[in-house]
């Protein structure tokens, strides 16, 4: 292998790790953690389909209910990935990798979403048993204008 392919070889997955941590480290996800204004932006957002729907104060509250508890457990969730991503960073490019603990950190990860993911889906299932068939009808169509389709 010639001296020009292996630096290649070895610089593009560095460029490509150095790439991934700061797109990580920006915000760069989706939409970034939710803040308290944002869920409140997204709380009044659903407030405004439900009531074009029909839903009843009541179904609003609950609805809102459920779902700002589900909000406010993923922002938490977010805060320790934060927290998960600082340690990957130190371990990822101290003096020597520590694999182990690399890994442990992984599939604490891991379990982490997913039980962040398994609380969103039960918070959106229970959010959807409080509206009744049609209402629920009604809100996949102001979903899909709301995301153009």
């Amino acid at each position: 292998m010639t001296r020009l392919k292996l630096s290649a070889f070895i610089a593009i997955p560095l460029i490509a790790l150095a790439g991934a941590l700061a797109y990580a480290h920006s915000g760069g996800m989706h939409h970034g953690p939710m803040s308290e204004q944002g869920m409140e932006m997204h709380l009044d957002h659903l407030h405004a389909m439900l009531t074009r729907i029909g839903a009843s104060d009541a179904q609003k509250t609950q609805v809102e209910g459920i779902l700002k508890g589900a909000f406010t457990e993923l922002e938490n969730t977010q805060r320790s990935h934060h927290v998960a991503l600082g340690k990957a960073h130190e371990l990822l490019l101290g003096p020597s990798v520590d694999r182990a603990q690399m890994e442990a950190l992984r599939a604490g990860q891991i379990r982490s979403f997913d039980e962040a993911s398994q609380r969103m889906l039960t918070a959106f299932e229970d959010a959807a048993d409080v509206l009744t068939p049609e209402q629920r009808a009604a809100l996949a169509e102001e979903i899909r204008k709301h995301h153009g389709g």
